[in-house]
């Protein structure tokens, strides 16, 4: 199983950069941009920070599925 996210979607829908949410979510924009495009996983503190930044439940953002 691995943890996949829709933060690529979420960002689209809102019309939200991600220059915007790294800033929020006080991670650096290179990070986040792996986080979204499912490059890199992330760590629990980091999930946590976007799902607070986007006013999101984590479970609304990252899910486990099967590969």
């Amino acid at each position: 199983m691995v943890i996949k996210n829709k933060l690529k979607e979420i960002l689209s829908e809102r019309g939200i950069k991600q220059t915007w949410l790294a800033e929020k979510a006080e991670l650096d924009r290179s990070t986040l941009s792996s986080i979204v495009a499912n490059k890199h996983s992330t760590s629990l503190e980091a999930a946590m920070k976007i799902s607070k930044a986007l006013n999101l439940d984590i479970n609304d953002i990252f899910e486990m599925v099967d590969e």
